[in-house]
């Protein structure tokens, strides 16, 4: 081999060799996942000493659900983490709207438990806050309940939330986790899918949400009233 042909193939070899560790040094790292902080959230009360709700029925919805929510959500996590910045927007778009479900269905239900185990009683801001934002406890009530029957059959949710923007209270109807009212905190949420109610009440959603009501912690719902300026 010549000299200068030499030189040509180790010019050639650097360069590639450049080429490569450009190339390589491109490709992005894997996006961090954060999975401790998907993490299933134990009851917060005895299942077994709810009024008219089993434990059968509520452990179900916990450990099945709820559960499956949270797995749901790391899985979804992790398959957008890995995606390269050419991917399809249509391929991007489908997993984000289930990330939506799944973020969304976690914690929604984290609300509707924390707020099961019959303790306390509604306090004096809350009651004042609902006669000022529906004239009386009961008229919030009853519109509540019939928000919540309207849903009976299908999915969806029920929130008593407080809505920033005209600083009131509202009952706000939502459908497959994917609703809500933007800039507000929910106070109260009830689950109205029916595997919330069906093992024990069948078709009875007017018995369940009684039941529910029946069986709200009130200190936890007064403490998030607390937590609004």
């Amino acid at each position: 081999m010549q000299r200068r042909d030499f030189m040509a193939l180790g010019a050639a070899t650097l360069a590639n060799g450049l080429t490569a560790a450009t190339a390589a040094d491109t490709v992005p790292e894997p996006r961090a996942t954060h999975p401790e902080t998907l993490t299933q959230k134990p009851l917060t009360f005895n299942p077994k000493k709810l009024d008219g709700i089993s434990e059968k029925m509520i452990v179900s919805h916990h450990d099945n659900n709820y559960a499956g929510a949270v797995k749901r959500s790391k899985a979804i996590e992790e398959k957008i983490a890995a995606l390269s910045s050419s991917v399809n927007p249509f391929e991007l778009g489908a997993l984000k709207r289930e990330q939506m479900v799944a973020l969304n269905s976690m914690i929604l239900h984290e609300y509707y438990f924390d707020a099961l185990g019959a303790a306390g009683a509604m306090e004096s801001k809350l009651k004042s806050m609902l006669e000022f934002s529906f004239r009386t406890v009961s008229e919030w009530e009853n519109e509540f309940k019939k928000t919540a029957l309207s849903l009976s059959g299908g999915s969806g949710w029920v929130f008593l939330v407080y809505n920033e923007r005209i600083k009131r209270l509202e009952n706000v109807w939502s459908w497959d986790h994917m609703h809500g009212l933007w800039d507000s905190k929910i106070i109260l949420a009830l689950d109205m899918y029916e595997h919330s109610y069906q093992m024990d009440f069948g078709a009875n959603a007017k018995g369940y949400i009684d039941a529910f009501f029946k069986n709200i912690n009130w200190d936890v719902v007064n403490a998030r009233i607390g937590a609004i300026a």
